[in-house]
């Protein structure tokens, strides 16, 4: 499919077009995606746990996609995409990480693979859709690049979809800022910490259960003592991938660059001091519904 939507002169290689070489400060999420490129993917899995997770994000309606001209930004394995090519007429999905390269939707017809920052991307033709999702908050500034996202769409017709994890409770005292992530940042290296977990994950998991029961089921406490995370009883997974997820999620949550988590409210007031309106937004999960236009009554 021929670039219709980007001003930029790009390279090519292996059909992606590339407007940044290096992975930059995302090196790790290429990693993860080149090393557990299938673990969330729901044709790889026979499950609909990614398919299921994009519906809600798209507050239920995943025929808004039909027909559509989409950009994903952020599209790591393509956990997504492939569920979005089935909708969209164009589907553009952009990853700064060499993620891009292991998109399991690559040989869709309807897919445009870019491997850039997007905050570079100089639109040439507005997309009826922006999906970003789970990236946010690994942005250098994710106000800025909440706000990016709105150029890239219609002012009449375009909607934005995206989340960022919310603020801990306690903020930044969370004991993953303040201490679990400089410690393996700065003593262990990513390779070290990837095997360390492959061979004793499940015994990780079950000292892990073991002392959350001893806390009153507390996540929270858990966490605090092994920061492993663990989806049992969260997601309908088998012994086998709820190991993998664990693996895969761990190493994306202690070795990310950025960290930069927004309330709803600190995200609504953004959003309301620019003239971008909510359409819709679910303040438990941090998911919203924007667009330039006015909210239809």
């Amino acid at each position: 499919m021929k670039n219709i939507f980007f001003q930029n002169n790009f390279e090519k290689s292996q059909e992606v077009l590339i407007l940044d070489k290096s992975d930059g400060d995302v090196a790790n999420f290429g990693k993860q995606w080149r090393d557990h490129v299938d673990v969330q993917i729901d044709s790889k899995n026979n499950f609909n746990i990614s398919k299921n997770y994009l519906k809600d994000l798209l507050f239920g309606d995943l025929e808004i996609l039909r027909n559509k001209d989409v950009l994903e930004i952020g599209s790591g394995a393509g956990r997504f995409t492939e569920h979005i090519c089935k909708y969209a007429n164009n589907c553009v999905s952009v990853d700064l990480s060499s993620a891009i390269f292991y998109n399991v939707a690559s040989k869709e017809k309807n897919l445009i693979r870019i491997k850039a920052d997007f905050s570079k991307l100089l639109p040439q033709k507005k997309f009826d859709i922006v999906f970003y999702r789970g990236v946010l908050q690994h942005t250098p500034n994710p106000k800025e690049s909440i706000l990016r996202l709105f150029s890239f769409v219609s002012k009449e017709e375009g909607m934005v979809f995206f989340d960022i994890y919310p603020r801990p409770k306690i903020g930044f005292l969370h004991p993953k800022y303040l201490f679990w992530r400089p410690f393996f940042k700065t003593l262990i290296s990513y390779e070290v910490c990837e095997n360390f977990l492959k061979k004793n994950i499940t015994l990780i998991l079950k000292v892990k259960r073991n002392i959350k029961k001893i806390f009153f089921n507390s996540d929270f406490l858990s966490d605090c003592l092994i920061p492993v995370w663990d989806y049992y009883g969260k997601i309908d997974l088998n012994k086998e991938q709820l190991e993998s997820w664990a693996v895969l999620d761990t190493l994306d949550g202690l070795y990310a660059k950025y960290d930069y988590p927004m309330s709803n409210k600190e995200v609504s007031l953004l959003l309301s001091n620019h003239s971008i309106t909510i359409q819709e937004t679910d303040k438990v999960r941090n998911f919203f519904k924007a667009s330039l236009r006015n909210k239809k009554k």
